[in-house]
């Protein structure tokens, strides 16, 4: 299944703009700022109803108005057609910028559970290299984002945790302050061990995947990454040994919210090999350009359906020789590049321009 065409209103800087796509190659040329960034956004956004670039998706929504839809239409291997679409809207009464959501597919209103997973993308950035460099919460957010666009169950305990999660801290407060019980915290606990698990679960999954991944990769550069994950277990004896140290720093100290993994190179000769201390900014570019492609691999191998590749002015950032690996791994997806570089159109051949 490709997509052949999207609808955008008031979605950013679009008012009501339609693109068209071929199957393969796609490139978006423009100078910086005309919104290139803006239409890969919108693509992504009709995978889960989330932004790959802001967490408020009142953004998201033209600043002079109230409404967003991103509408698209998908084309199968028999050429049958299916319409999909999603809507985002604000109380224009309201001074709390709560944010409606609806999910259609063929114009019929569906439930998010019923419309995770009809498209799945893989986003390529040069802000990737922060999942090295870059705080435990990006790498948190990198695991998110896999199941936020193709597992409901994943994206259900996720909310109930974080949910789950802030009740329990707001009571720790309140115990320390003698106005609760720690009895109290008892019904908190318990959601946070049944949805920790299933994150963890989840998690654990896709690690597993990425390193079979590198181990058995024909590159001798990719074969000796690994991810080194370090997840934060929650279980009832951990937050029992833990409560004083939640309650005296107001806080819960372990649980998925807590989890880390870092980039690890076995060539490095020292103890820790994690990327982020040792690895040069080639070898970074190269690890988070592997890790991509991990991620296509394992969207393949679990869900049995071809990933939309999103590109966002990607070959700025790689010198030759991986400009033209990724054009290789590319030819087997229908991806949609930006650039502001004329020239990249010869990297590119017999992809459809979009001129901005």
């Amino acid at each position: 299944m490709y997509l052949s065409k999207i609808l955008l209103q008031n979605f950013r800087s679009y008012q009501n703009q339609i693109f068209e796509f071929e199957p393969n190659f796609n490139l978006i040329l423009g100078p910086n700022g005309c919104g290139k960034t803006n239409i890969l956004e919108a693509i992504f956004f009709l995978s889960s109803g989330k932004s790959f670039r802001s967490s408020s998706q009142s953004k998201l929504i033209n600043w002079n108005s109230y409404f967003s839809s991103v509408r698209a239409k998908l084309v199968d291997t028999q050429q049958d057609t299916t319409e999909i679409e999603i809507r985002i809207s604000k109380d224009p009464k309201s001074s709390i910028s709560t944010i409606s959501r609806k999910f259609l597919i063929q114009k019929v209103v569906k439930t998010r559970k019923k419309y995770i997973g009809i498209i799945k993308n893989v986003v390529f950035q040069p802000e990737d290299i922060r999942l090295i460099t870059g705080s435990p919460t990006r790498r948190r957010d990198f695991l998110d984002e896999i199941f936020s666009q193709t597992e409901w169950r994943y994206s259900s305990a996720l909310s109930q945790y974080n949910k789950a999660l802030k009740h329990r801290n707001e009571l720790l407060d309140q115990i320390r302050q003698k106005y609760a019980s720690p009895n109290d915290l008892f019904y908190w606990d318990q959601v946070l061990i049944k949805n920790s698990k299933i994150i963890h679960d989840f998690r654990v999954s896709f690690v597993k995947s990425v390193n079979y991944f590198f181990s058995n990769h024909s590159d001798s550069q990719i074969s000796t990454l690994s991810l080194n994950y370090r997840p934060s277990i929650l279980n009832e004896e951990k937050l029992k040994n833990n409560y004083k140290i939640d309650l005296s720093r107001g806080h819960t100290q372990v649980g998925p919210h807590r989890d880390d993994f870092s980039f690890d190179n076995s060539v490095f000769l020292v103890s820790d090999k994690n990327l982020a201390f040792w690895g040069s900014r080639g070898q970074q570019r190269l690890a988070v350009l592997a890790l991509r492609l991990a991620q296509i691999n394992f969207l393949e191998e679990t869900y049995h359906d071809k990933p939309i590749l999103l590109l966002d002015d990607i070959f700025s950032e790689l010198d030759f020789e991986h400009q033209q690996l990724v054009v290789k791994i590319c030819k087997n997806y229908q991806t949609v590049f930006t650039s502001s570089e004329p020239d990249d159109a010869k990297i590119l051949s017999n992809s459809k321009i979009l001129q901005l």
